[in-house]
């Protein structure tokens, strides 16, 4: 008994083809999602009270990044996310979702005073230079909370048990530094492979 494959009228191409054409969608889709590498690990820091004050990237990585709109909350008198770690270029909304009033503000780098808003108001403010802003608030001392700005979006706050993870990081070779509120650790190289995680580990001192 013969046996054949019918072929549509109009298409140009087989069945043979037609597996050709599927191979080479399924290597471009997974060339597109190995792009990039990741760099993991883990940071230890002595004290280890001051391990949620850290914030691991990479630094001077070229490139121009599309902005980015990051929110940072305030309630039961605290800044939420405790650490938020954005990009230069980004917008970083301050919510009020506490039952007082709070008045934002930071004294560094450029600063800015957002003054008095009411539970359920918000600001939002655009960071154009890299660097670590100390957030505050004019009516209640005891708030304190931090936000970095990095040159690229390839920096991460660490865990709770000091674990970090950058993903889709450019292959190539880089620089891997530590912000810690207190504490310090060496820059280290770290090479990243296209599809493949780097290692790295910190101990942060005094």
């Amino acid at each position: 008994m013969r046996s054949f494959t019918r072929v549509r009228k109009g298409t140009g191409f087989g069945a043979g083809e037609a597996v050709m054409v599927v191979a080479l969608l399924a290597l471009v889709g997974g060339v597109a999602q190995a792009a990039g590498g990741t760099v993991s690990g883990r940071v230890e820091a002595m004290p280890a009270k001051f391990l949620g004050e850290t914030v691991v990237y990479l630094k001077e990585v070229p490139g121009s990044y599309a902005a980015k709109t990051e929110s940072m909350d305030q309630k039961g008198m605290k800044f939420i996310p405790h650490v938020l770690a954005v990009t230069a270029g980004d917008t970083v909304k301050f919510l009020n979702h506490d039952t007082v009033a709070h008045n934002v503000f930071s004294p560094d780098h450029e600063g800015y005073n957002f003054g008095t808003f009411k539970p359920g108001e918000s600001r939002s403010y655009t960071f154009k230079s890299p660097g670590v802003y100390t957030q505050l608030c004019s009516i209640h001392p005891e708030m304190l909370g931090f936000i970095f700005v990095g040159q690229n979006p390839y920096a991460a706050v660490v865990d709770r048990e000091g674990k970090f993870t950058i993903k889709d990081v450019p292959p190539g070779t880089y620089t891997v530094a530590v912000w810690n509120s207190h504490l310090k650790a060496p820059d280290k190289k770290v090479t990243v492979t296209e599809g493949k995680t780097a290692e790295e580990s910190f101990s942060l001192h005094r």
